[in-house]
């Protein structure tokens, strides 16, 4: 078995936490799985996984050889793909990842362009919040993210696509529906909708309120974007959100949008890579998409 090998064997019993579950992955007999660790174990002269009963957890030396194998897999997953590109193989796989609001409102057209020139290729797609997106990029689980805050940890590049405008939003019926501004301030007393903490756009409301000295006491936490329109409407609170959001809810006479006369109301939709990442072509190929629609 050569060392690439025995790594992908190691990395399997760490993710499935399970020598049984292990074998099955990957084809092979669950005592020659067990063989393999104990090898392994005794030449590196620690114990890797702690035993218990039919589950396994890493000790410290073995998550410390966990995450340099996640290192080295990466890396060779990377060679291979790039190998495949300079052999003329047509194909390959796209894992992208968005925060709501973008993965909502934004990527379905973009999607749907990009199935219509590349079927061939294989799309993975995860939509969460911003902060699981930006740690999905940095574990390498993501090939890169679109998000709708600005991202500046030191092991990623962003990129903005799109800019858009925060409005304050209320029920039609609402007291403040004919108002065409509004003042930071004044929101300080009303109860707020927001989305899940993490998501980008309300850490962004959040910073700007908390630069304006307003700190929101009175919070009503709903999933994503689509919850807070939802709750709004319903007359639970008020909200800030990305115009084009809401835009069709003012349109349909559902929600009134407010300007915030007071408060730096510009918001980014990026994507977000890992500098060391290499771009294949269908990724290539995504992005140019993603900037021609935008």
């Amino acid at each position: 078995m050569t060392n690439l090998e025995r790594l992908r064997v190691f990395q399997a019993v760490a993710q499935a936490e399970s020598f049984t579950k292990a074998a099955e992955l990957l084809h092979l007999t669950q005592p020659g799985v067990s063989k393999h660790i104990k090898q392994m174990e005794e030449e590196i002269g620690t114990p890797l996984f702690d035993r218990m009963g039919r589950n396994v957890s890493l000790t410290q030396a073995g998550e410390i050889l966990y995450q340099a194998a996640k290192e080295v897999m990466g890396s060779v997953a990377s060679a291979e793909q790039r190998i495949k590109e300079l052999a003329g193989l047509r194909g390959g796989r796209l894992r992208v990842g968005a925060s709501f609001p973008v993965g909502l409102y934004v990527l379905p057209r973009v999607l749907a362009a990009y199935r219509k020139q590349h079927p061939a290729i294989e799309v993975k797609l995860a939509i969460s919040t911003t902060a699981n997106i930006e740690a999905k990029v940095l574990d390498k689980k993501l090939d890169f993210g679109l998000v709708s805050a600005d991202v500046h940890h030191p092991k990623l590049l962003s990129t903005v696509i799109r800019t858009d405008e925060l409005v304050v939003i209320v029920p039609a019926d609402h007291p403040w529906s004919t108002r065409r501004n509004i003042r930071a301030q004044d929101l300080s007393g009303e109860t707020f909708i927001v989305a899940a903490r993490g998501a980008g756009a309300r850490a962004t409301v959040e910073a700007r309120l908390r630069e304006k000295g307003i700190g929101l006491t009175n919070l009503l936490d709903f999933v994503n974007a689509e919850g807070v329109k939802r709750a709004v409407e319903a007359g639970l609170g008020v909200s800030i959100q990305p115009r084009g959001i809401v835009q069709r809810e003012i349109e349909d006479g559902a929600l009134s949008a407010i300007r915030l006369a007071d408060m730096d109301a510009e918001i980014h939709y990026v994507w977000i890579r890992r500098k060391d990442h290499h771009f294949s072509s269908a990724e290539q190929a995504f992005i140019e998409i993603l900037h021609r629609q935008n």
